[in-house]
């Protein structure tokens, strides 16, 4: 009888209460894919960090889908380019199928799809996905996007000349407001 009961708490406990807290938490993984996008170098580093998270939510498989992109840089191999940038693109797109009306997932994806070669024929979602952006940029929060991230969001929207000075100033007051 005691050891069946001890059998039931042990099936009960989560095996998560055994993890180190914060492990591959969405926060930590923003900042390591940050650090990957500053030095395409420590991009190998970070997408095994990416790897090892079990069922990953749609913003983690984005954020994977943008790593994807970056390790592009890290082969002279251009059949391993393009093995990269379709797993990117189908990282993305399980994201959003996980999560359709996450406007940061969005953002990611036009942002890599904006690098990318228009030639390659991968780019192909960039119009809708900013479309979506300017109908729903009132659901974007500061509180859940941090700072660094939306000084990149902003620096990339002024970089890829796909949104006027109006839109992007919009998008800076929602998030002053917030």
């Amino acid at each position: 009888m005691r050891r069946g009961l001890i059998i039931l708490i042990l099936l009960i406990i989560p095996c998560t209460a055994f993890s180190k807290p914060g492990k591959n938490s969405l926060s930590e993984l923003r900042t390591e894919y940050l650090t990957a996008l500053r030095d395409y170098l420590n991009a190998p580093k970070v997408y095994e960090s990416f790897l090892e998270v079990e069922n990953p939510n749609g913003k983690i498989l984005a954020y994977q889908g943008a790593l994807e992109a970056i390790m592009t840089k890290t082969t002279w191999n251009i059949f391993k380019k393009m093995s990269y940038l379709n797993m990117s693109e189908s990282s993305f797109q399980r994201a959003i199928e996980i999560a359709p009306g996450d406007i940061e997932i969005r953002f990611m994806r036009l942002a890599v799809q904006f690098e990318i070669p228009e030639y390659l024929g991968l780019s192909k979602d960039m119009e809708s996905d900013k479309q979506f952006i300017l109908k729903n940029m009132k659901s974007l929060s500061s509180e859940k996007i941090p700072p660094a991230l939306m000084n990149q969001i902003i620096g990339f929207m002024y970089r890829c000349e796909m949104f006027t000075e109006e839109q992007i100033e919009k998008i800076k007051l929602i998030l002053a407001s917030n």
